[in-house]
């Protein structure tokens, strides 16, 4: 798999969505934090290979992703460009009411790889945002991708994984030349309350209907 970006950065893992507010599954909410909004911790680490070069001239025009919306679930948002923050790994919008697509990968009219869109599960200052609720999503529902250009890609649902943070195969799920496919990624399992981490990413993945 190859990532190709037009600085050395690295191909990305999810390591920690911030939260005051709860564990995705359990319950009640407590009282959202309100106020000015704290830095958000980078939600993804560096610690895998990194590649270095500028975008290849013969990379295939991809259309970006601008809206997703899961059937059943209250998830309906939009979906913004994203690339890489200071550290040199993948950036998310700071409020999780905003998914974020990998821009340097495929998009959902590619004919191959792998359209990453993840989000923050909540953080301080904003509350739960919509992917909290991948959780309970089941095998076989649609997720519906709308482009730029205004089309819409349909995506059955697969598989719903919960795994640690050390265990996430990103490589693959970052791939470019297998099939296409959709994933979604956030964070879940048990919050430490002093790092103010999750110990795990959900992992949702779907292929085209």
């Amino acid at each position: 798999m190859a990532v190709p970006l037009a600085a050395a950065v690295a191909l990305t893992c999810l390591t920690g969505c911030s939260s005051a507010d709860r564990v995705p599954g359990e319950s009640p909410l407590p009282t959202v934090v309100t106020g000015t909004p704290t830095p958000v911790p980078s939600a993804f680490s560096t610690s895998v290979p990194q590649q270095s070069a500028a975008l290849p001239r013969d990379v295939a025009p991809t259309v970006a992703p601008v809206r997703i919306a899961v059937a059943g679930l209250p998830i309906d948002q939009p979906v913004l460009p994203e690339g890489v923050d200071d550290t040199g790994a993948m950036s998310l919008p700071a409020d999780p009411a905003n998914a974020g697509w990998w821009k340097f990968g495929p998009g959902p009219t590619s004919t191959t790889g792998t359209t990453v869109v993840a989000a923050h599960v909540d953080a301080v200052g904003y509350g739960i945002g919509p992917f909290a609720h991948l959780v309970d999503v089941p095998t076989g529902t649609t997720i519906t991708v709308t482009g730029a250009d205004g089309s819409a890609t349909g995506y059955r649902v697969d598989s719903v994984d919960l795994v640690r943070k050390t265990g996430v195969p990103w490589s693959s799920i970052f791939d470019q030349d297998g099939p296409r496919r959709l994933v979604l990624v956030t964070c879940g399992g048990a919050f430490d309350t002093t790092t103010h981490h999750y110990d795990s990413n959900l992992v949702v993945t779907a292929t085209p209907q």
